[in-house]
């Protein structure tokens, strides 16, 4: 809504000026008529507007945030309620009452509003897009119209569970090493700040020599770090901007993806997960009576990966021309031949979704195990890591000391 001020007439003649909040002109002017005002004219408020979406963004930002795990266990709860027979806005004024959520339960009033004005509940779900993503709404189209609503919540709520896993499981692998290496971003930085500057006063009244190359190495280091530090933050600055524009732009998003699924021991981590998502929310799609071309469309996005989208959306203009969907797939380098083999079968014989379930079983699988390996590959690497971070800044600090020893000793 925005703010309008008005300048209007009375029955009596006398001017009068004020301000309204509504949606337009239109809508402050017909506020106005039942007061027995006549309009003369009416001016949007800018500032005044632009306060106020400043405090809602403000107040939005300030509450909870929406989980993965509400949606799952809102939509659990929904096909439950569904199942004995309750009409949608009761369901949804109980689950309201059980939501502790405070967004979630903000979200849901207006939906149950919306529903009990005559809207679809898959169409006032679109109007929340953050919190229920077309594939989500999409479902539960397909459910309405196929008056299978709670078999849609089930499968729905089982596959936002697995997507949810999935995430769970790339936080386990990377949980670790970022831990690690923060630890050691953290200690070269306590040693270049505090430890080295210190030390390089107690080097300059003790030693008279020259210092070694490693140790005069890392003072050099340090009083570059404190002197133009600035410069470090705008470099790390520079390079996340980059990052961020490099991410958004089609051909540097496109390099990222394909880069990712080539890094040393995760590639493979990101490539099955993106096989596996891809395969399951295929799966799932097409089996709740969501439109073929529609299902690809979702599921392309639903990767979280530009390659195998690209791959995706070729498969769908290839459907769409009365191809196959294993064509284009058989050409792209992601997708390995067993999935392709899979699906073409999956297409000749009907049974796709079962297909591609037993794909995506395949690979959840898969990714189970490299999680698994991971700890016991990488622990060893980055204990490595961090002992050579400290060792270098240790052996650095004290290889003067044994200079000095070795000189009197001689």
């Amino acid at each position: 809504m925005a703010a309008y001020y008005y300048l209007a007439r009375t029955r009596q003649g006398e001017r009068i000026k004020g301000m309204v909040e509504a949606e337009s002109e239109a809508a402050a002017a017909s506020q106005l008529r039942p007061r027995g005002l006549v309009v003369i004219s009416i001016k949007k408020d800018s500032f005044f507007s632009f306060v106020r979406q400043a405090s809602l963004t403000c107040l939005k930002i300030l509450q909870p945030r929406v989980k993965s795990k509400d949606v799952i266990i809102f939509t659990r709860q929904f096909a439950t309620l569904i199942s004995t027979g309750i009409p949608i806005v009761q369901a949804l004024g109980i689950l309201i009452e059980q939501t502790t959520n405070t967004t979630l339960k903000d979200i849901l009033n207006e939906v149950r509003k919306d529903v009990e004005a005559g809207m679809a509940l898959s169409t006032a779900l679109t109007k929340h897009p953050k919190i229920f993503p077309p594939l989500f709404t999409n479902m539960i189209k397909a459910g309405e119209m196929g008056g299978i609503l709670e078999a849609i919540l089930t499968r729905l709520a089982g596959y936002l569970e697995y997507a949810d896993t999935i995430k769970q499981r790339m936080k386990t692998a990377l949980r670790y090493p970022i831990f690690v290496m923060f630890m050691a971003g953290g200690l070269t930085v306590a040693a270049l700040f505090f430890i080295l500057p210190e030390m390089e006063v107690l080097f300059a009244e003790a030693f008279q020599a020259e210092l070694p190359a490693l140790t005069q190495f890392m003072l050099d280091l340090s009083d570059f770090a404190r002197e133009k530090f600035y410069l470090l933050i705008l470099i790390i600055l520079l390079l996340g901007i980059g990052y961020y524009l490099t991410k958004r732009s089609s051909r540097g998003g496109d390099f990222l993806d394909r880069l990712k699924l080539k890094i040393p021991i995760l590639g493979k981590l990101f490539h099955k997960i993106a096989l596996s998502r891809f395969s399951r929310t295929l799966a799932i799609l097409s089996n709740s009576g969501v439109p073929i071309l529609d299902a690809l469309d979702m599921t392309g996005k639903a990767a979280e990966n530009r390659i195998v989208q690209k791959a995706t959306e070729e498969a769908k203009n290839s459907l769409r021309e009365g191809e196959t969907i294993a064509g284009p797939l058989r050409r792209s380098p992601v997708f390995p031949p067993m999935v392709v083999n899979m699906v073409a079968i999956g297409e000749e014989t009907g049974a796709l979704d079962e297909m591609l379930n037993k794909v995506a079983d395949f690979y959840d699988q898969e990714v189970e195990a490299i999680v698994n390996s991971l700890a016991s590959l990488i622990e060893p690497l980055l204990i490595v890591f961090l002992g050579a971070t400290v060792g270098i800044i240790a052996v650095a600090m004290y290889l003067p000391y044994f200079s000095m020893f070795e000189y009197i000793g001689g």
